[in-house]
């Protein structure tokens, strides 16, 4: 693993508060997330707004599934960028951050790609190979988005950095969506208490409120990428 001198720019209170504590972090994420929330929701939106659609005509919503999965990435690599920047304190521009991510489209597509083609391919022989294994590559779209990293090298780069902190990011991850999970059930409970909206209408709420917590989602996990860092000391690769 090739080591990097060079410590990443968040504040100085990312700096002296690296944990993979899932409670900390989502604290944190609350905590960072207000000023870019709506650019973050913006980002997001694109899969509700699919999920209407897929409703409605489900023929062209399984057409425009096959193409979201394309852009998909694209949004998420402009989205990670936007929050590092925001922890760097930095003003971040929805544009600029869309115009990154547009020039790293080619990895950011194949690495997520490439990462997904394996940890399925591990799940063949057996559920805790693909566990495993997409538990090293998750952090795939950070290394590229944020390090700068090509196809390979992104691959390389998560599953160096998860190296010996398995474990760690594995209950980061899982604590993560059991509670955005439990909130957007709440959201949906509740809303199936109060008003009788229909099937079409749950499933409509629980499509808004998964979009809602993606923001959250993503603040979390860059936190998480650069915590790790910090943890081990160096950036991997």
């Amino acid at each position: 693993m090739k080591g990097v001198d060079r410590i990443a720019q968040e504040d100085l209170s990312a700096m002296h508060n690296a944990t993979l504590n899932p409670i900390l972090l989502l604290r944190r994420s609350f905590e960072v997330v207000g000023p870019i929330y709506w650019p973050l929701l913006i980002l997001a939106s694109p899969g509700f707004i699919l999920a209407i659609v897929t409703e409605l005509t489900p023929l062209l919503g399984g057409i425009l599934q096959l193409a979201y999965g394309i852009v998909a990435p694209i949004l998420v690599g402009a989205a990670l960028w936007l929050v590092d920047q925001h922890l760097k304190r930095q003003a971040p521009l929805l544009g600029n951050s869309l115009n990154r991510a547009v020039s790293k489209a080619v990895p950011l597509v194949l690495g997520t790609l490439l990462a997904a083609l394996l940890s399925s391919l591990a799940s063949i022989f057996l559920i805790i190979p693909g566990i495993y294994v997409g538990v090293k590559l998750a952090l795939t779209p950070c290394a590229i988005a944020l390090e700068n990293q090509g196809t390979t090298g992104g691959l390389r780069y998560s599953w160096n950095l998860v190296k010996g902190r398995w474990w760690g990011v594995f209950w980061a991850l899982l604590v993560l969506g059991l509670i955005l999970g439990f909130a957007g059930g709440l959201i949906v409970g509740f809303v199936i208490v109060v008003a009788d909206v229909g099937d079409f209408g749950v499933r409509m709420v629980a499509a808004a409120a998964a979009t809602a917590v993606v923001p959250i989602f993503w603040v979390y996990v860059v936190l998480l990428f650069r915590s790790l860092q910090r943890l081990k000391g160096q950036a991997a690769s």
